[in-house]
């Protein structure tokens, strides 16, 4: 098995919330972190053009594929 790993961009961050896209597949990882219940909540969601993947962990790296012209 030939897996590729993600390699990530430099992390971009905004007020609540860090953006990283995969240099290989365009994957993006966005770390959340929110104020609930008197304590701040953080989460992980990846996201794959408008997206949304649902997962445990995170998602195999897949490159996207060129396709040769005939």
């Amino acid at each position: 098995m030939n897996a590729e790993r993600h390699r990530w961009a430099d992390k971009v961050v905004f007020p609540n919330k860090s953006e990283r896209e995969c240099l290989h597949c365009g994957l993006v990882k966005v770390s959340r972190r929110e104020f609930e219940g008197g304590r701040d909540v953080y989460w992980t969601e990846f996201w794959r053009g408008l997206d949304r993947i649902e997962c445990d962990g995170t998602p195999a790296c897949e490159p996207a594929r060129e396709v040769a012209s005939a």
